[in-house]
């Protein structure tokens, strides 16, 4: 299992990054979107810079973060 964390590369997490995105697809309310999003600027900045697990996964988290609360500014405008 441990095994995952320490080979993770580019391409799992662009890979990752698209099935998350065509589940978005499913109506899944912005959510799959905010993670797929993430993903994608990991494996992105992981293309010009090898990246070390714990820090690709911090980097998700606060990426994730980051949409997560866009996403909530957003749908607060879009309510008023």
């Amino acid at each position: 299992m441990q095994d995952l964390l320490y080979h993770v590369n580019q391409w799992h997490w662009l890979a990752f990054s698209l099935f998350m995105l065509l589940m978005e697809l499913c109506r899944l309310k912005g959510w799959s979107f905010a993670v797929g999003g993430s993903a994608f600027i990991v494996g992105l900045l992981m293309h010009f810079e090898p990246i070390t697990w714990p820090f690709q996964w911090a980097l998700m988290l606060i990426a994730l973060l980051i949409l997560a609360f866009i996403r909530a500014i957003v749908l607060q405008i879009k309510s008023q």
